[in-house]
C-alpha cells in the first residue's frame, strides 16, 4: 500500500492573497507543512498541487516536488485527486490531502489519522481535537459533531452543537485539515458524488460524503494546530513556532 500526501496550495485565496508564501519564523507556510509532512513515518511521497509559478518556484527552492494543475479548480481535494492522477496509484492506496495553511501540523497526527482508512474501516477519515469557546464561535473554524464511533454526523462553520443546556454540555471539536482518502474512494467523490446542498450552504467537502450516506471518521489528536487564514493567523502561528518541538528540532 502506497501512501502519499498532497498539500494543494493557490496564490488567490480571497481571504489572504499569496498565503502560502507568507513567511513564518523565517520559512514560507509552505516550506513548514512541507518538511513536516516529510516527517511522517507512514508517507512514502509528499508533492504539492498548484497552479501558481510562485508556487512551484519556492517548491524548487526548497528541493520539494511540485505537479501542475487546472487553474480553474477551486477545491482542495479536486486539486490534490487532479495532481494524484499523475502517480498510477492503486485503488486501496492512500492519498492524504494536508492543507497549506496548517504550519502547526505535527507528523504524528498524519500517522494516526489515516490509521483507519490504512485499516480499511473507512473509506476517509478527518482529524480533530477538542475546540476552545473561541473555535466554536470562529466561523473560518470548522466544527463537527459525532456519533458514538467517532464518525462524522455534520460539519458546520457555525456553533455546534448547542452549549444551551450546561447540564448535558459534551465535548465539541474542531476539524484539522490532515484528509486521508482511499484512492478509489478519492475517485468517486470527484467524478460521481455530486456536491451537495450541506456542502455548499457551509463551503466544507466533507459533507458531500456525509450527505450522500459514507462514514468520516473523526480522530481526535491531542495536538492542537493553528490554521492560518489572515495576517493576524500569520503572527499566532509566529508566536506559537517558538515553543513549538518540532520546529525547534531542525525538521530533522
Amino acid at each position: 500500500m502506497r501512501i502519499v500526501i498532497g498539500i494543494p496550495a493557490r496564490m488567490g485565496s480571497t481571504r489572504f492573497p499569496g498565503k502560502p508564501l507568507c513567511k513564518i519564523r523565517g520559512l514560507t507556510m509552505l516550506e513548514h507543512c512541507y518538511k513536516r509532512s516529510c516527517l511522517s513515518k507512514a508517507a512514502s511521497e509528499i508533492f504539492v498541487a498548484g497552479c501558481d509559478i510562485e508556487i512551484e518556484n519556492e517548491v524548487s527552492r526548497f528541493n520539494g516536488k511540485f505537479i501542475n494543475t487546472d487553474k480553474n479548480i477551486t477545491r482542495p481535494g479536486l486539486r490534490v485527486a487532479e495532481a494524484a492522477k499523475s502517480l498510477g496509484l492503486d485503488d486501496d492506496d492512500i492519498v492524504v490531502v494536508l492543507q497549506g495553511d496548517e504550519p502547526l501540523i505535527r507528523p504524528e497526527m498524519i500517522d494516526s489519522v489515516l490509521e483507519p482508512v490504512a485499516s480499511g474501516a473507512v473509506p476517509v477519515s478527518n482529524g480533530c481535537y477538542e475546540a476552545s469557546l473561541d473555535d466554536l464561535n470562529d466561523p473560518a473554524e470548522i466544527k463537527v459533531v459525532c456519533d458514538n464511533e467517532m464518525n462524522a454526523l455534520y460539519m458546520s462553520r457555525a456553533p455546534i452543537p448547542s452549549q444551551d443546556h450546561e447540564e448535558v454540555r459534551t465535548k465539541f471539536f474542531k476539524q484539522v485539515c490532515v484528509m486521508p482518502f482511499q484512492w478509489g474512494f478519492m475517485k468517486k467523490f470527484n467524478n460521481e458524488l455530486k456536491p451537495t446542498s450541506l456542502e455548499l450552504q457551509e463551503s466544507i467537502e466533507m459533507n458531500r460524503a456525509i450527505q450522500h450516506g459514507f462514514k468520516v471518521r473523526m480522530v481526535e489528536t491531542k495536538f492542537k494546530t493553528k490554521s492560518v487564514d489572515n495576517e493576524n493567523d500569520r503572527i499566532d502561528a509566529e508566536n506559537l513556532m517558538d515553543s513549538d518541538e518540532v520546529f525547534l528540532s531542525g525538521y530533522k
